[in-house]
């Protein structure tokens, strides 16, 4: 204590020497702003360091607004994941020494306002900005950035021969800066960013929430130990905690920060939670009768939900942070032994900032809603004659690449006839023609000149995890050629983790396993990175009726980065994915209740799927009856798929009182992000039979 004392007049001078020769508005000034904070804190004079760290806070934001309009995505995210450890500081600062002091607690949130998923926030800005006239003479730069993007997915996943090994890598690095040089050349200097911050605050978040409405804004951090001396092996930081920042509307004086605790055995319950309920699409002829284990979800419901009930109304917003984001809230069990669903009314947000962006207007054409359904995943071109069988021979899959490889040949995604089923039901309720099998092709996602009005598309999607070490072993030695197609697929995906998460197209096995595609389905393969660079602006609603699409990798200070992330910045206003693998029919079903309540009952987007998941929970046999078990329905679906059929037909025989699909694995997966409200334009819905 004494050596920090002493240390402090030395730390002031040399502040007040930066001050005069740098200015008061530099980075470098920020950080000794920072580290003075950091020597009052551990002198016992924490009122003296949060003052000067929101001071460095305001600078710091100056300099983000600065770096990150002139800076490409990978760059802010770099940037963001570098500096984040001074949001941390500060948030330990507030927990540690300020937890009831409402002033500091002010500012402990709105610095997260100012701070979490900024980059995602630059992106989504800039290309409102790109979308006006104003900046109409990039539209050709823009164009050229997206063919680059794809050009740069695709030979991520090509298999090149021995000869073609040097000048692999050398292409894809060239692709990769001509695309951040692109990128650069797009950005908008002149783009307020701290102005866009700036009003993100906590008083403007609770006046522009619906009344009856509480804001949930989870934040992962790690617990800066303030009196921790290296030079003796103290650790600087404590383990990571949770804490939930309560925000209820038209209220903001009542903002309340609740300790949850520390972060990794809310982690591990959720990770246990989800594997319980979890179940892979694709049909299974039985009816799972295995009881859940339902020890994860009270331990979550005592850590997470307990603590945060008294402060809580009807309707939340829920802004989730680091594994929470994969938690499945609206199945936490309540003290009524309900669901957290039944009694609540939940929404999710990236950031409670998200709010503000509801009401802005951009400028977008939009047409008719586009369903996409069922792609023949292995559509090649007249002339193309691949064989893999030698090789997948020589190289078995292995085990813990079997979620997305099939038992045939060179396939790694099955197909899914069920969706074909689900693409025309929904369909006809928004009174358009699916497109499915070899017509569902990729650009007419990622090539669209026009934003649909509603995005749906039901096909498999895909999340890669960690790329194993004797892949990575693979990959650096350039063995590509020796792999089957799902271990090219997983090594593809190390050029870039946007590669890892996304949705399969037409002609995508033909792809992997090395064979030729025609021309117009480019590769079958829509990434995170392809999602990336199309434009949606307009896009009230995507839909992705498919397998964990809203996993993706956890980041640092910014949201998960994968298929959710990609869809709003593509513009979408709101997007509706799964946190794990869905089951067909289910699902199909699902999302049928979900239209009928979007577009006949005219109900929010939160709402109609929320009383979607509630109608397939308590469907019984009886109701099923008069829709989906006659016997034209299963002769119907027998045309798509006979194991759909069969499993149709023994529901069929079971007791009228019998609810299929009252398990939470069949209907908790899907989560609605982003703006919950209605539909402003609402299309004409057909006249379809009434689902209650």
């Amino acid at each position: 204590m004494g050596q920090y004392e002493q240390a402090l007049p030395l730390f002031q001078q040399a502040l007040e020497i930066h001050g005069k020769s740098l200015g008061t508005d530099h980075p470098n000034y920020a950080l000794f702003l920072n580290n003075l904070a950091l020597l009052y804190t551990a002198t016992n004079c924490p009122e003296e360091a949060l003052k000067l760290m929101q001071e460095a806070a305001d600078i710091d934001l100056k300099t983000i607004s600065t770096i990150f309009s002139i800076s490409t995505d990978k760059e802010r995210l770099n940037y963001v994941k570098q500096n984040y450890h001074k949001v941390e500081t500060f948030l330990s600062l507030v927990f540690q020494h300020f937890p009831n002091s409402p002033e500091a607690v002010q500012s402990a949130y709105n610095l997260i306002l100012r701070r979490k998923a900024i980059a995602t926030e630059t992106a989504i800005l800039q290309k409102i900005a790109l979308l006006s006239q104003q900046y109409a003479h990039l539209a050709t730069k823009l164009q050229q950035w997206q063919q680059i993007r794809q050009q740069l997915a695709k030979r991520c996943f090509d298999i090149p021969t021995p000869e073609q090994l040097p000048y692999y890598q050398q292409e894809i690095k060239s692709l990769e800066q001509q695309a951040e040089n692109l990128e650069r050349e797009l950005n908008i200097p002149e783009l307020n960013l701290e102005k866009e911050l700036q009003n993100a605050d906590f008083r403007t978040i609770a006046l522009e929430l619906p009344q009856g409405t509480t804001l949930i804004e989870f934040i992962r951090f790690n617990n800066h130990n303030f009196q921790a001396i290296p030079a003796n092996g103290d650790t600087q930081s404590f383990p990571p905690r949770y804490l939930a920042f309560i925000l209820p509307a038209q209220a903001p004086e009542q903002l309340t920060m609740i300790d949850l605790g520390e972060a990794e055995p809310i982690n591990k319950l959720v990770k246990e939670f989800r594997e319980s309920v979890e179940n892979p699409r694709g049909l299974s002829v039985a009816v799972f009768k295995k009881k859940e284990d339902i020890s994860p979800k009270i331990e979550l419901s005592k850590l997470i939900f307990d603590k945060i009930k008294p402060y809580l109304t009807q309707e939340l917003i829920i802004c989730p942070d680091g594994e929470l984001n994969c938690l499945p809230f609206e199945i936490l069990p309540t003290d009524k032994g309900s669901y957290l669903m039944d009694e609540y009314r939940c929404n999710f947000l990236n950031v409670g900032r998200d709010i503000l962006r509801f009401k802005a207007k951009i400028p977008a054409k939009v047409t008719y809603p586009l369903v996409i359904a069922n792609p023949d995943y292995n559509l090649a071109s007249p002339e193309n004659t691949p064989s893999t069988a030698e090789n997948e021979e020589k190289f078995p899959f292995k085990p813990s690449l079997r979620d997305l490889a099939t038992s045939r040949q060179g396939q790694i995604f099955n197909s899914l006839p069920g969706t074909e089923i689900e693409g025309e039901k929904i369909a006809k309720i928004l009174r358009v023609k699916p497109v499915t099998a070899a017509k569902a092709l990729k650009p007419l996602v990622s090539k669209a000149q026009k934003a649909p009005y509603i995005l749906h598309i039901a096909t498999h999607g895909y999340f890669l995890g960690d790329i194993t070490p004797e892949l990575d072993t693979i990959n650096q030695n350039f063995m590509l050629s020796s792999l089957s197609a799902s271990e090219r697929f997983q090594v593809g995906t190390m050029q870039n983790p946007l590669l890892r998460s996304g949705l399969a197209f037409a002609g995508v096995n033909t792809m992997l396993n090395g064979g030729k595609l025609p021309e117009e389905a480019e590769d079958g393969l829509l990434t995170s990175l392809d999602v990336q660079s199309i434009n949606l602006a307009g896009t009230e609603l995507v839909v992705t009726s498919a397998c964990e699409t809203a996993l993706g990798d956890l980041y640092t200070g910014e949201t998960l980065i994968g298929l959710r992330r990609s869809f709003i910045q593509a513009g979408a206003k709101t997007v509706i994915i799964s946190l794990w693998k869905v089951d067909d029919v289910a699902t199909t079903i699902l999302m049928q209740y979900f239209y009928y309540y979007l577009l006949k009952a005219k109900l929010s987007k939160a709402e109609a799927l929320r009383k979607a998941k509630s109608s397939l929970q308590r469907l019984t046999i009886a109701k099923m009856r008069s829709q989906w078990l006659t016997e034209d329905a299963i002769k119907s679906a027998e045309k798509h798929s006979i194991g759909i059929a069969a499993h149709l037909r023994e529901l069929s025989q079971k007791s009228d009182l019998e609810r299929p699909y009252e398990a939470p694995k069949y209907w908790a997966a899907f989560i609605c992000l982003g703006n919950p409200a209605g539909l402003p334009l609402l299309p004409q819905a057909s006249k379809g039979q009434n689902l209650n």
